[in-house]
């Protein structure tokens, strides 16, 4: 019973990311460190033993050592960075390629929609919670895609089914 509520929280922890970023295009450090809080009980109850939970941190720790690098040329937020290093922890690394694939391509749709977004509010009222997305100079709430890249690949992943056994 405690293994279904842990995956239940990292799910909850990523859709939160994601409509926090879409609110206010910004994820609060929280939900990634609650993220990080969560892997050890998860990786202990899903049987990974010592090598393969070192095996998750280190590809977290090379997910944010990519994220401070895209965050340093400002081609990411700070709290995206974060966002995709505590995710990327829970992916691990025989699914991590299928993550950023998945997270690239939510990203995309997620930008595809945001330009006919913001192509549709020249012409059209705007609702006074959408502005901030719809202005020409916005970033795009990447949060959305990292959580949805997430939730794609996580149930595939040997720590998803092992904690859910």
């Amino acid at each position: 019973m405690f293994d279904p509520v842990l995956l239940t929280l990292v799910g909850a922890a990523m859709i939160a990311a994601a409509v926090y970023d879409v609110a206010t295009l910004t994820i609060p450090n929280w939900i990634s460190l609650a993220l990080v809080v969560l892997f050890p009980p998860i990786a202990v109850s899903a049987g990974l033993d010592w090598a393969e939970i070192g095996i998750h941190v280190a590809v977290g720790f090379a997910a944010l050592a990519a994220g401070v690098a895209l965050f340093a040329a400002r081609i990411i937020g700070g709290g995206d960075a974060k966002l995709f290093a505590a995710v990327a922890l829970y992916i691990g690394a025989s699914w991590f390629w299928s993550f950023v694939f998945a997270v690239a391509f939510a990203g995309g749709l997620l930008a595809a929609a945001l330009l006919a977004v913001r192509f549709a509010a020249r012409y059209t009222p705007q609702f006074f919670w959408t502005k901030h997305l719809t202005n020409a100079g916005a970033g795009i709430p990447y949060g959305v895609a990292i959580a949805a890249g997430g939730l794609a690949v996580l149930p595939a992943t040997q720590l998803f089914m092992g904690a859910a056994h």
